[in-house]
């Protein structure tokens, strides 16, 4: 058989970048400098609006992953106590 060029036994094959992890830093300069920041929530459907809803989405998905077991199907899943961790979290910050 013959060998390719590009091929060797001894050699790794390439890896691939990952995303790394969501930190939100821009929030935490905002919280470790004790700035709130205003975000408008519409009662009736509940969606944020405004120029930091993006934000405010990215943190509760951080917020969420971090504190809510991927087992669970569905935030109606979700315990009370766990819903008042990630409640006093939102309103600290």
């Amino acid at each position: 058989m013959a060998d390719h060029p590009h091929s060797s036994g001894d050699e790794a094959p390439p890896t691939r970048s990952t995303r790394g992890p969501t930190r939100m830093k821009q929030l935490l300069i905002r919280k470790n400098s004790g700035e709130r920041t205003p975000v408008n929530v519409n009662v009736t459907t509940g969606v944020a609006t405004g120029p930091h809803a993006d934000d405010f989405r990215s943190y509760l998905g951080v917020v969420a992953r971090d504190k809510i077991s991927i087992l669970i199907p569905s935030f109606d899943h979700v315990s009370e106590v766990d819903r008042n961790i990630i409640w006093k979290d939102i309103l600290v910050s």
